[in-house]
């Protein structure tokens, strides 16, 4: 009996030796993180203004290093340290692969070929875990984001002609079994997204910190040094795709307005917009008093939190007066393809009186109205009225000039007459 008894207090130490063993083994193999900073070497990346984004890149990943490794078991790599180096994307995944990666976190800013769009992104895998690691973590990226201020363009995947991922980066962290995503931080060439860089090095460093605590949050790392704990956070669980999750390719279905009210007053028009895409969701919208020959710039469409959209969006413009009005409006999803609405024909609002005489506003009323819509809509040159001034400045120099120069004429006549007279009178005297 105390044989059996000594045996089972054995297996029992044993156990928990091994147990011991084991979290000694785990807490001696910490979370490795890769980030890599966008760009580098010859490979400038976005040029805007002032701004070079693979200058930028680095100070983002810089400020995301340093601060990941204030948390308790987590080793931090950066592909390269100089935004002088000319590495490729592959070698930047297999840099990953050698460090035994759990996570690599390729960090950029973004640009638009017609300088209209704007809002941060994130790219993800769009095949099996790599989808549902990538889309996990973008999650928490994207939410803290918006809650930057930020507006969210959305989490996404994009093929190539080939059928893989189409984001370099991205394919070849997959193809060597390193999970990945890639985020763009913001537009660089949008008056929306410019707030959140210009500030210079010390904005780009919020942005670094933000995105080392999303990363700390989807790892449940926990810092002393900052006095957070991330070990019970609610990362979400997304579900492995059982096939290519596929970018939207479609434009939205429905793209409809009517007009819910004409304030002739002041020349405003309220319009009920209904928009719905059932692969993505609306992402901005804008409209058009010509049918659609023009356009406004695009305006952020309603979303009660990042990830969703309303179908349905109401909202009031000021239209010219003294015209017809066709208005038309666009709808874009989340992947930039739009939808054009039918078109409604608004009748021109008089500018001061009605048919009958009677005015809806004062003179001085509509003049400013006027002038306000001008300089939104027309933009004319602002030296106009300047140059009129200097021709009647000129005319006046002018009159100046011809009167002076005919009294100074006048006065030598004159002169010479008193002389000639002088000379007679002296010739007389000398007979």
């Amino acid at each position: 009996m105390k044989l059996l008894y000594k045996t089972l207090l054995f297996i029992l130490l044993f156990g928990i030796f091994i147990g011991n063993s084991d979290m000694t083994v785990l807490a001696d193999n910490p979370i490795i993180i890769v980030i890599d900073p966008g760009h580098g070497g010859k490979n400038l990346g976005a040029e805007y203004e002032q701004y070079t984004e693979k200058e930028m890149t680095m100070v983002v990943a810089r400020a995301m290093k340093e601060e990941l490794e204030k948390y308790t078991n987590v080793t931090v790599y950066l592909t390269h340290d100089t935004t002088d180096a000319d590495m490729s994307i592959e070698d930047r995944a297999l840099f990953a692969k050698e460090k035994n990666a759990d996570f690599l976190f390729c960090l950029h800013f973004n640009m638009s070929v017609s300088h209209t769009l704007f809002g941060a992104e994130v790219w993800v895998p769009a095949f099996g875990s790599f989808y549902s690691k990538g889309y996990s973590f973008a999650e928490i990226q994207m939410e803290m984001l918006t809650d930057l201020g930020l507006y969210s363009r959305g989490i996404k995947t994009k093929l190539n002609d080939r059928g893989d991922n189409y984001y370099g980066i991205l394919r070849y962290c997959s193809d060597n079994g390193i999970p990945s995503a890639l985020i763009e931080h913001c537009h660089l060439d949008q008056e929306n997204d410019k707030p959140f860089y210009q500030k210079g090095d010390a904005q780009l460093k919020e942005l670094g910190r933000l995105d080392a605590t999303a990363a700390a949050k989807y790892f449940r790392l926990k810092s002393e040094i900052l006095d957070v704990d991330y070990s019970d956070y609610p990362v979400s669980e997304t579900a492995v795709p059982d096939s290519v999750v596929k970018p939207d390719k479609t434009e939205p279905e429905i793209c409809e307005i009517e007009v819910l009210s004409t304030d002739e007053s002041a020349g405003e028009v309220t319009i009920k917009m209904n928009a719905e895409d059932s692969d993505s969701y609306i992402l901005y919208y804008n409209f058009s008093f010509d049918g659609g020959n023009t356009y406004s710039p695009l305006e952020p469409w309603p979303r009660p939190v990042w990830n969703q959209s309303d179908s349905e969006l109401t909202f009031t413009v000021t239209v010219p007066f003294d015209e017809e009005i066709q208005l038309r409006t666009n709808a874009y999803n989340g992947f930039d393809l739009w939808k054009e609405s039918n078109i409604v024909t608004i009748p021109a609002i008089a500018s001061a009186k009605t048919g009958q005489g009677e005015t809806l506003f004062s003179d001085e009323a509509s003049a400013a109205l006027q002038s306000e819509y001008q300089e939104i809509i027309y933009d004319p040159l602002e030296t106009t009225e300047a140059g009129d001034d200097t021709e009647e400045k000129d005319s006046v120099l002018l009159f100046v000039l011809v009167a002076l120069l005919g009294f100074f004429i006048i006065c030598i006549i004159f002169v010479m007459v008193q002389m000639i007279f002088k000379l007679k009178a002296h010739n007389k005297k000398g007979r």
